[in-house]
């Protein structure tokens, strides 16, 4: 396509002078439907941007036409000026200040600064005839386009083929701050993030995750990630082409190119699981990039949310090289051991790699969740591997506990479940301790927790050096593991001195092994 200056040049200048006017250059473009498109500024011919910003503005003028054209945009107040040298009879001179769009936008408005000085028969114009106005300094304007012209603004400076006389020297006019508002609506492009982040299962210690990212307009100002809608590492902000101006025209952050940031861009990152603000159960990651933007937000494009898995529940140990884990109670020298009520138990085990070395110096996580909770496994301690990578672990008293011990170096993890179960022991109280033939007696106690709301309790009696159990009675724990009952003595018929214990059979959901309570002694005396 041929460019403006060489339609010009193959007119008369009369016509030209119409044709630039009524604004038959102009070519409309759709924009693209987009409810909040991109707008940056876009500036030419300003000293603050490199080489004063001109690269593709040029001048041209009938031959041997005595006009002076100049650019100093590069220099402080620098602008494109056409002067007026000598006569001129129906010739004419002008700058093509090419603004481009940006692809796949338009350009919305053009704010110019600039000032003209006309003789009798001088045709000047900036953009538009009767802009600047004659003679009366600098102004600036802005004009608001509803499509965009091909090739840019003209500043342009001639001689009326109609005046007979000629135009004599002394006419010029200048222009400089070229601000375009360039619209962007469309907006960035993602590729499926991908990474060991989103691998699938369970997640934990240093993950990657990588996109790719593309722009067709001002190009890429930022690519991110996030989980739960929070920041989760170090966004990639690229090198973009943009310089601060102050002039009348505009005052900010301005674009050097019509597409300043970069169209492409690839960011990967080494993501701390165990940092904030991932936490362990579900996780929601997504990456996002935006376009470039500063009159207002930019387009910005998000990844379909996706859920992670994390667990950094062990606690990590600084000293890698495990592979191997063994463990077992000291007592039982198996996976399993029962204990009394209140009885702590040793669980001991060893951590080498895979050609049997010993890990000296490495910790030991440990986890436990009480047999029939919905809450999972709980951290409740570490221990540490010795020189021979021996470790040992003291389990407090307590119910019946699935225990983990675990080993765990950045993203490496093994572990061995144990199970510890220990016997209920209840309390119990009888009162009095001596009653006649056909007296009564109160019998209470509690139920140790968690869980005892709601547990039944089997009273039992045995004569004093007897090793017969015979139940009499049963009660149910109230909500806080207490129960209580009464017993008529009204078959006793010597005096006798009965042992009473309450016992808390096996019950679904209730963390004890069976267990009773220390015996209660009762004497019932014969007669009334």
């Amino acid at each position: 396509m041929r460019s403006i200056g060489e339609r010009i040049r193959g007119v008369a200048s009369e016509c030209l002078l119409t044709w630039i006017v009524c604004g038959a250059c102009a070519a409309l473009i759709p924009s693209t439907a987009n409810a909040a498109p991109s707008r940056y500024i876009y500036e030419v011919c300003d000293s603050a941007l490199p080489g004063g910003g001109t690269p593709e503005a040029h001048f041209s003028a009938n031959p041997g036409a005595a006009l002076s054209p100049s650019n100093s945009c590069a220099q402080p107040g620098g602008s494109l000026s056409i002067t007026e040298t000598g006569h001129l009879a129906a010739t004419y001179g002008y700058w093509e200040v090419p603004i481009a769009r940006p692809p796949g936008g338009t350009v919305e408005a053009l704010t110019i600064s600039g000032q003209s000085c006309a003789g009798a028969g001088n045709k000047i114009f900036v953009y538009e005839q009767g802009w600047p106005g004659n003679c009366g300094g600098e102004t600036q304007r802005i004009f608001h386009i509803s499509g965009f012209f091909l090739g840019g603004p003209w500043i342009f400076l001639g001689c009326d083929g109609n005046y007979a006389a000629g135009c004599e020297a002394g006419a010029f006019v200048y222009a400089h701050y070229f601000a375009a508002t360039e619209v962007d609506p469309v907006s960035p492009t993602l590729s499926p993030p991908t990474g060991s982040l989103l691998g699938g299962g369970v997640i934990r210690g240093h993950q990657s995750l990588s996109v790719d990212a593309s722009d067709e307009g001002g190009g890429l100002s930022k690519v991110w990630a996030s989980v739960d809608g929070l920041p989760a590492v170090q966004p990639y902000v690229p090198n973009c082409n943009l310089v601060q101006v102050k002039n009348p025209s505009v005052v900010g952050t301005v674009a050097v190119t019509v597409t300043p940031c970069p169209a492409s861009l690839k960011a990967s990152w080494a993501m701390d699981t165990a940092a904030y603000p991932f936490h362990d159960g579900a996780n929601t990651v997504q990456v996002c990039a935006a376009d470039f933007a500063s009159l207002n937000e930019p387009n910005t494009t998000c990844s379909a949310a996706q859920t992670v898995n994390i667990d950094n529940s062990c606690t990590e140990s600084s000293v890698g090289g495990g592979e191997v884990l063994s463990t077992h109670f000291d007592r039982s020298h198996d996976d399993e051991i029962t204990v009394p009520f209140n009885h702590p138990a040793n669980v001991s085990g060893e951590l080498a790699n895979n050609a049997g070395d010993a890990i000296s110096g490495a910790t030991i996580c440990v986890q436990m969740q009480t047999v029939g909770s919905q809450s999972g496994l709980v951290p409740v301690g570490t221990a540490t591997t010795d020189a021979q990578g021996h470790f040992t672990y003291t389990v407090p008293p307590g119910p019946n506990r699935r225990i983990l011990v675990g080993y765990r170096h950045d993203t490496f993890q093994v572990a061995r479940s144990v199970r510890y179960y220990a016997h209920a022991k209840p309390s119990l109280r009888i009162t009095p301790s001596e009653v006649r033939s056909g007296g009564r007696v109160r019998i209470a106690g509690s139920v140790p927790g968690p869980g005892a709301a709601g547990r039944v309790v089997v009273l039992q009696a045995s004569a004093l050096h007897s090793s017969r159990w015979f139940t009499f009675h049963r009660a149910t724990a109230n909500h806080r593991g207490v129960f209580h009952s009464r017993y008529r003595f009204d078959a006793t018929t010597q005096t006798t001195t009965y042992r009473i214990r309450a016992v808390i059979p096996r019950q679904g959901g209730y963390p004890w092994e069976v267990g009773h309570s220390r015996p209660a002694l009762v004497e019932v005396r014969a007669g009334r």
